[in-house]
C-alpha cells in the first residue's frame, strides 16, 4: 500500500487507479493567449498603417516687437547691424499643462516696468489658447527692468495632451530672474 500527503489526483495516480486521465489545461490556456496575441497585434498593426505620416512643422509665426518707446528705425530690432553687435540670447524652457501658462507669463511679466507686463503676458496667454496642437509660436518683446531694455522672446507649443512647451529667450543680464519666476510658480504647485 503506498501513502502520499498529495491531496488530489495526480496523473500518475489516476493512471493506476483505471481512471481516466484529467484533460490538460495547458493547450487550451496556450490557445487562448496565442488567439489573444494575435488579435491584439492585428489592431496595432491596422492602427499603424492607418497613422498619417507627420507633417512637416510650420514655420513660426513672429509678432511685431512691443515697445515702450518710439524707436528709431536705425536701432529697431532686426535692423542691419554687425553681428558681433547683437547679444546672444538665454534660453529658460518649461513644460507643463497649458492651464498654467496664463500665471507663469504673469510672474515673468512682474519682472518688468514696461515692454511686458501683466497685459501682455494676458494677451499671449490667450494666444497661446488659442494655438493649433503641434504649432509654435514666438512673440518678441522689449522688456524694461530697472530703466533698461532687454529683447525678451517668448516661444510656445501645445501638444496633443494639452502640455505647452513654454520658452523665454532673454538677455544673460535678466536669464536668471525669468528662471527664478518660471521656477517659483511651478515649484509651489509641484510641477
Amino acid at each position: 500500500m503506498r501513502l502520499s500527503l498529495y491531496i488530489g489526483l495526480t496523473r500518475a495516480a489516476a493512471a493506476q487507479r483505471g481512471r481516466p486521465k484529467p484533460p490538460r489545461p495547458l493547450p487550451v490556456v496556450t490557445l487562448a493567449l496565442a488567439g489573444l496575441a494575435a488579435l491584439t497585434l492585428a489592431r496595432f498593426a491596422a492602427a499603424a498603417e492607418a497613422v498619417p505620416a507627420p507633417a512637416p512643422p510650420a514655420a513660426p509665426i513672429t509678432v511685431p516687437v512691443v515697445e515702450s518707446a518710439p524707436v528709431p528705425p536705425d536701432s529697431a530690432p532686426g535692423a542691419a547691424a554687425a553681428p558681433a553687435d547683437a547679444p546672444a540670447l538665454v534660453r529658460v524652457s518649461s513644460s507643463f499643462e497649458a492651464k498654467h501658462a496664463a500665471a507663469v507669463l504673469r510672474q515673468v511679466g512682474k519682472l518688468f516696468g514696461a515692454g511686458f507686463v501683466r497685459r501682455d503676458a494676458e494677451r499671449v496667454a490667450a494666444e497661446i489658447d488659442a494655438l493649433p496642437a503641434e504649432q509654435s509660436r514666438i512673440w518678441e518683446f522689449s522688456a524694461v527692468q530697472k530703466g533698461k531694455a532687454y529683447a525678451l522672446r517668448v516661444r510656445a507649443r501645445l501638444d496633443e495632451f494639452g502640455d505647452v512647451d513654454l520658452d523665454f529667450f532673454s538677455a544673460p543680464e535678466i536669464s536668471s530672474a525669468v528662471r527664478s519666476a518660471v521656477d517659483r510658480y511651478l515649484n509651489a504647485r509641484g510641477l
